[in-house]
């Protein structure tokens, strides 16, 4: 397979209290259409995603942090 085309996006991440917190995100992120890895940094509370940009887009990953019960703001 060909190198697929990838972006970085950061997600400001407010609300995770603990570990726990940063595998879920974690695991419910790595599994969307699109996503490459996900690393989640509860002290920085922030989110660095690689995506697919023709499958998913910054906007709805922030959206799926935030439908679980996280404040999510994309960094520039």
């Amino acid at each position: 397979a060909g190198h697929m085309q990838e972006a970085v996006v950061k997600l400001r991440v407010e609300g995770m209290t603990c570990q726990s917190c940063v595998s879920s995100i974690e695991g419910k992120v790595r599994k969307l259409q699109g996503v490459v890895r996900v690393k989640v940094s509860l002290s920085n509370q922030e989110a660095v995603i690689t995506y697919q940009p023709y499958l998913i887009q910054p906007e709805d990953l922030r959206d799926h942090v935030n439908d679980m019960g996280f404040e999510a703001a994309i960094k520039s």
